[in-house]
C-alpha cells in the first residue's frame, strides 16, 4: 500500500489552525495534514524552514495570505520536496512605500489598547463588505485574533515588512500550482492573482464567489471543494491527478496571457454524481455542507460543552453558526435530516452522550420505520 500524501497548511497574519478547520476535516480522509504554527517567527524564511521541518519527504503545501508567502519561500528553499503549491488570497510584491508607517499604527494600537481593539480595527476590511455584521463569522475571527499577543503581531509584521520579492521566483515554480482568491477580496484583489497565475508555468486560477480575504472561513465549502478537486480527491482517490491543472487551462482559452478563471460552482457542475433513490447520499458535497453540525457535535466530547448543551441547546448551537434548518434537525433529533444536511454519524452520535439513544433507533429513524420493524426487517432480529 502506498504512503498517504502529506499536506502542510500555512495560516496567515494573526491566524491559527482554526482558520483551516473545514479544510482539515475535508482533507484528512485522503492525506496526512499538518497545520504549521508560525506565531513564534519574525521572518518569512524562518517560518518556511519551520514548516518544512514538520515532516519528511514530498509534500503539498498550501498557504493563506501571509502563509502563502511562506509557501512560496518553501518552494524556493526546497523545490525538490514540493509536489504541489496552493496560494490563497495573497500577494507577491515586496514592501510598498508607506507600508511600514501604516502597519506600525496597528502594532502600537495592540500594545496600547489590546488585541480586541486591534481585531475591531483590522478585521472588517478583511471580509466581504456584506459579512461585516455577520456575528457567526466575525466573532470566531475576533476570538482568534484575541488569542494572539501584541508581541506575536509585532513579530509577524516584522516578517512581512522584510519579506522577499516573490516575483523573482514565480517563473521557476515547476509543480502544479493553485491560485485561489475571493472575488470580493479587498486586501488582495482578483487582478493581483490573475497576474500571479499568468507568470507561474503550471497554474490554475480559481475564484471563490461571495468572499473577501478570509475565504477559508467565509466560504469553507467552496474552498474545500476546490482543494479536493485540485488534489484529485473528488472521487475518493488518494492519488493527485496532475492533469487536473492542465485540463483546467485547456478548457477555457486564456485571454491576454492570463489563465481563464474557473468558479467553484462551474467546476461542480462538471461532476457527475451517483444517486440512490430515497437515500441521502453522503457524498463530498454533503460532507462539506455538514461542517457546522459535525463541529458542533464533536464539541460534545468535552464535559463543559455537554453541560452547556443541556442547559440551553439553542444557545450552544448558535456558537457554531448553525442555520435554522440545522438547528431544528438537531433539536428535534431528526437523524435522517441531520444526515441529509451533512451530519456524519461518527460525529453526530456524540449527541447521544447528552441525550442517550441506541444506534438502532437512529437507523430506524433514518429508514422511516418503527424500531421493532427495523430490527426485524433490516437486521433480521426476531
Amino acid at each position: 500500500m502506498s504512503e498517504r500524501p502529506k499536506i502542510i497548511l500555512l495560516p496567515g497574519l494573526l491566524c491559527d489552525a482554526s482558520m483551516w478547520s473545514a479544510q482539515v476535516l475535508a482533507l484528512e480522509p485522503y492525506a496526512d495534514v499538518f497545520v504549521a504554527d508560525v506565531s513564534q517567527h519574525d521572518s518569512i524564511e524562518g517560518m518556511a524552514r519551520s514548516a518544512l521541518a514538520l515532516t519528511e519527504g514530498p509534500v503539498t503545501v498550501i498557504g493563506h495570505s501571509m502563509g502563502a508567502r511562506v509557501v512560496m519561500d518553501m518552494a524556493r528553499l526546497a523545490p525538490e520536496r514540493i509536489e504541489r503549491l496552493g496560494l490563497i488570497d495573497t500577494g507577491i510584491h515586496p514592501r510598498r512605500e508607506g507600508e511600514e508607517v501604516n502597519r506600525q499604527v496597528l502594532v502600537d494600537l495592540a500594545f496600547a489598547e489590546g488585541m480586541e481593539a486591534l481585531a475591531e480595527r483590522w478585521l472588517p476590511p478583511m471580509v466581504h463588505e456584506a459579512r461585516v455584521g455577520d456575528r457567526a463569522l466575525m466573532e470566531p475571527l475576533k476570538a482568534m485574533v484575541m488569542r494572539a499577543t501584541p508581541e506575536q503581531h509585532q513579530r509577524q509584521i516584522r516578517a512581512l515588512l522584510n519579506r522577499p520579492d516573490a516575483r523573482t521566483h514565480l517563473a521557476a515554480i515547476a509543480c502544479p500550482t493553485l491560485v485561489m482568491v475571493g472575488r470580493q477580496d479587498r486586501w488582495s484583489p482578483l487582478a493581483q492573482h490573475e497576474d500571479m497565475a499568468a507568470v507561474i508555468p503550471n497554474a490554475e486560477l480559481v475564484v471563490i464567489e461571495d468572499s473577501g480575504h478570509m475565504s477559508l472561513v467565509e466560504q469553507p465549502e467552496q474552498v474545500s471543494g476546490a482543494l479536493l478537486r485540485w488534489l484529485g480527491f473528488e472521487n475518493g482517490t488518494a492519488g493527485a491527478q496532475d492533469a487536473l491543472s492542465k485540463d483546467a487551462l485547456s478548457k477555457d482559452a486564456p485571454q491576454q496571457g492570463r489563465p481563464a478563471a474557473r468558479t467553484v460552482k462551474a467546476m461542480a457542475d462538471e461532476a457527475d454524481e451517483d444517486r440512490i433513490p430515497e437515500t441521502p447520499l453522503f457524498d463530498r458535497k454533503r460532507s462539506l455542507g455538514g461542517y457546522r453540525i459535525n463541529k458542533m457535535a464533536m464539541g460534545l466530547s468535552r464535559p463543559e460543552n455537554r453541560e452547556a448543551f443541556r442547559q440551553d441547546e439553542g444557545a450552544y448551537l448558535d456558537r457554531f453558526g448553525l442555520t435554522p434548518v440545522e438547528k431544528e434537525a438537531v433539536m428535534t433529533r431528526n437523524w435522517r435530516e441531520m444526515v441529509r444536511l451533512g451530519g456524519n454519524l461518527f460525529f453526530i452520535l456524540k449527541i447521544s452522550a447528552v441525550d442517550p439513544v441506541r444506534i438502532t433507533e437512529i437507523g430506524a429513524h433514518q429508514a422511516g420505520m418503527e424500531h421493532d420493524d427495523f430490527l426485524r426487517n433490516r437486521l433480521g432480529k426476531k
